[in-house]
């Protein structure tokens, strides 16, 4: 089943108040939209599945870290 967004505006929703938008299955949307519940607003995009290659493990610069002066230091 595919999430849409809806926003409710008939009465406090699943425990959100009214204006919030939250996201239901299309079945769950068109039924309390029927009802008043809810608007739906549009739907939600699929996730992407496709993974990019993977990238070469370049090794981390050498820095030498900088001491703090002291009291002591001169």
């Amino acid at each position: 089943m595919t999430n849409v967004k809806v926003k409710t505006v008939g009465a406090i929703f699943n425990g959100q108040p009214i204006g919030s938008t939250i996201e239901l299955t299309q079945a769950e949307a068109e039924h309390y939209a029927a009802l008043g519940y809810v608007e739906i607003l549009a739907q939600a995009k699929a996730a992407k599945t496709t993974e990019s290659a993977p990238k070469a493990d370049k090794p981390a610069p050498k820095t030498t870290a900088a001491r703090k002066k002291t009291k002591d230091d001169k």
